[in-house]
């Protein structure tokens, strides 16, 4: 690492100034008791009584992930009228309160809004806007202490972990419980973990606390899933007089207590909503929440049929191939079964027994949210490690009722047995899932491996869950290759879900289902997507196209549809500035044909810069769009995902007297973000990759891994020395990690 020259020098020195006072405003080191502490806040909604009185209605936690006052916490604890229906659950003003000093109880200090959410994930982020009284708050000089967001995908089973939060008593401190991490769960629709799995046990008040890793950072988040009533939603209890009027009864705070959690939202499934809530950008409108009605009994029998397994899925959520055993080494194993007369808002769980053993909360109970039939898949992964040897056996319930169970043997060595896999369709020079409508022949293609010439296999093809075509296959004249089916009609096929099931030996081999659109020009399910800045009354598209002037504070997406089904799963995702929002995921219910709009709107106004829009059908995308605000923004390096494990580089070491080689106590090792040089650096925390403040004995440790193949700016101060500063840091591929360091610094003079 070479001097830049003595001319930085002094430039330098006052940057020492500005690192210090940023270590302040970062408080302790990210695992410190006391920053974390004062970190993890108390949630309150409370509603405004007479003369100004507030009574608070419930309680959860959160967690402060910056110093200007945004709280990452449930959706169930900051907005559970959007889980359910119950004007229990609306308030007039959501309090935050805080720890003045560590192990001392929260007060509450600071109103705040929401600035976004996902119900389905039940999380939510939280701003500070207010003073107590309702007085203006200036973000930039609150300089709360926060925690650093870690990496869950870095997390692997036998992993401890401290989970904090808040019983929801008053007068109580802030509370934590140790636990490991025995598995995690995936699920449809979320690409990687949907849950972290451990053998802690918190109560309910803890909901929206923080889960952290043994270097300090958010890793998860305490979740439970969703309610099947009101009062399960916080799980609320009226148990001390903690309004001091001598009676325990609703003025007091509610105290959440009922039951125990495990399960965890791994932190990365928030990094959407954070990456949107950094853009002013406004969450999604809030839905209007529809009552759950009187359940009755219904004349036809919620069922699940077809289960089988699967030991991985692909890009559009469909199994590989079919198993019915896996060999030892396994990394995971997915169960996909159909389902018929499932009702939206109804609970249901998967369980999970291992051995004969029941598997406590390998997943949560949830509402139902994917409609009344179609394919449904979950899963067991246990991350870096494989499954242990077993026998693994999935239970499906639903509404407290048992619906079917599969079991598959995991252990002993692999064997070649003939196996199909990856089908993929395709119809006028188009492939994947979705086709067009109109069409007169599907193609399934497919791999087959380890065959014979004697290995009888067969098909069957189905539309719409009736079979329409069965017949036996041609020999193979190879052992492994891929080959081909088509499905033809002299006229255009009927739109629809179609399926193909492989079978060797008339045992299911592979399958994979496609969706096929109505007949119409341009064959697609969406319409081109024309972007407005707003809609007139005919819900017609306001000064359409595809550069608007800056200030604008909402952007519409307008798109026509035909040959859509009420019922199909949908959804749409924004991407502003090359940083996806959050994929938004819905059940279509606007009739086959028509003309829709998707809006993205701020408070304030919408950044400068590039936007995208991409509409989803059944995962797949089937439509995108891009516009621009203001022309292309200036756009700083964005923060980049903290690497893992294996991407990263661990860097440790010494700084030390350059003359008498001794360390040099609060010296600082600082990296920049890449993308800013040293002359670029003013001192702000944005600019800050991550850093480390010496020992008494000259010691450091980088909180955070530098990434492989990734270049930085780093700088090297002590008060009463000469700073060295660098630019263009390489991080080699082939770089060891932990990677040892000794800085000599000078004696400025």
């Amino acid at each position: 690492m070479r001097t830049r020259g003595y001319l930085l020098a002094s430039a330098l020195l006052v940057t020492v100034l500005l690192f210090s006072a940023w270590w302040q405003a970062q408080a302790a080191p990210p695992a410190a008791a006391a920053q974390t502490g004062q970190s993890v806040v108390q949630i309150i909604a409370a509603d405004e009584g007479r003369g100004g009185r507030l009574i608070p209605k419930w309680s959860g936690s959160g967690v402060l992930i910056s110093a200007d006052g945004l709280i990452l916490t449930n959706c169930h604890v900051a907005m559970p009228r959007l889980i359910w229906d119950d004007r229990a659950f609306d308030y007039d003003l959501l309090i935050v309160a805080l720890a003045s000093r560590p192990n001392r109880p929260p007060v509450p200090a600071y109103l705040a809004e929401v600035v976004q959410y996902d119900a389905g994930l039940d999380l939510a982020l939280v701003r500070i806007n207010q003073t107590l009284d309702g007085g203006p708050v200036d973000a930039r000089k609150l300089k709360l202490p926060f925690l650093p967001l870690g990496n869950s995908d870095d997390l692997a089973a036998g992993d401890t972990l401290e989970i904090f939060g808040h019983a929801g008593l008053a007068g109580k401190p802030v509370g934590s419980v140790t636990g490991a991490i025995t598995g995690f769960s995936t699920g449809r629709g979320i690409k990687g973990r949907a849950w972290i799995r451990t053998d802690a046990e918190v109560e309910g008040g803890f909901s929206g606390g923080p889960a952290m890793n043994k270097d300090g950072e958010v890793v998860g988040l305490v979740a439970a899933g969703a309610a099947g009533n009101a009062d399960e939603v916080v799980q609320c209890r009226y148990e001390e007089d903690t309004n001091r009027d001598g009676v325990v009864d609703e003025n007091d705070t509610c105290a959440a207590t009922g039951g125990t959690l495990n399960t965890l939202r791994p932190v990365n499934l928030a990094q959407p909503l954070i990456t949107a809530a950094a853009g002013a950008v406004a969450p999604e409108p809030t839905p209007v929440p529809q009552p759950k009605p009187t359940r009755q009994a219904p004349t036809v029998q919620a069922s699940v049929s077809r289960l089988i397994f699967a030991p991985e899925i692909d890009d559009y959520e469909q199994p590989v191939t079919v198993v019915e055993s896996l060999p030892s080494g396994a990394e995971a194993v997915y169960l996909f079964f159909d389902y018929e007369n499932f009702e939206d808002g109804a609970m249901w769980q998967p369980l999970l027994i291992v051995d004969g053993r029941p598997q406590k909360n390998a997943w949560p109970a949830e509402q139902w949210e994917s409609g009344a039939h179609g394919t449904m898949w979950i899963s067991v992964d246990p991350s870096d490690e494989p499954l242990d040897d077993g026998s693994y056996e999935f239970v499906i319930t639903y509404e407290g009722a048992e619906l079917g169970r599969a079991t598959i043997e995991i252990g002993g060595r692999p064997e070649k047995r003939p196996a199909f896999s990856y089908i993929v369709f395709s119809a006028a020079g188009e492939e994947g899932y979705i086709l067009p409508g109109g069409i007169t022949e599907i193609v399934a293609t497919f791999e087959y491996a380890n065959m014979t010439r004697n290995t009888r296999w067969s098909y069957v093809g189905y539309y719409q869950g009736e079979e329409i075509a069965r017949g036996q296959g041609t020999p193979f004249t190879r052992a492994s290759g891929s080959t081909s089916l088509p499905l033809r009609s002299k006229t255009a096929l009927d739109s629809g879900v179609y399926r193909l099931e492989l079978y060797i030996e008339d045992k299911l081999a592979a399958t994979a289902d496609c969706l096929v659109g109505e007949e119409k020009a341009g064959g697609g399910l969406f319409g081109p997507i024309t972007f407005a800045e707003g809609v007139d009354r005919q819900r017609k598209p306001v000064r359409p196209g595809t550069a608007f002037k800056s200030g604008l504070s909402e952007l519409y997406g307008f798109f026509d549809y035909q040959g859509m089904q009420d019922g199909w799963e949908w959804g749409w995702q924004w991407t502003v500035n090359g940083r996806s929002l959050q994929l938004q995921k819905r059940t279509w219910e606007r009739g086959s044909s028509g003309t829709d709009y998707i809006r993205i709107y701020s408070d304030d106004v919408l950044p400068n810069g590039d936007y995208r829009l991409d509409l989803y059908v059944k995962g797949e995308k089937v439509q995108s769009g891009s516009c621009t605000i203001g022309g292309k923004a200036p756009q700083p390096t964005p923060a980049p995902k903290k690497p893992s494990r294996k991407e990263g580089v661990e860097i440790y070491g010494r700084i030390v007297d350059a003359d008498t080689g001794r360390g040099i106590p609060e010296a600082y090792f600082v990296v920049l973000q890449p993308g800013i040089s040293v002359d670029e650096f003013e001192g702000k925390e944005d600019q800050v990759y991550t850093g480390a403040k010496t020992d008494r004995g000259g010691n450091f440790r980088l909180p955070d891994l530098l990434m492989r193949g990734e270049s930085y700016s780093i700088i090297v101060a002590a008060q009463g020395y000469r700073p060295i500063a660098e630019d263009d840091v390489y991080v080699g591929e082939d770089v060891e990690s932990p990677l040892e360091i000794t800085v000599k610094l000078n004696k400025a003079r």
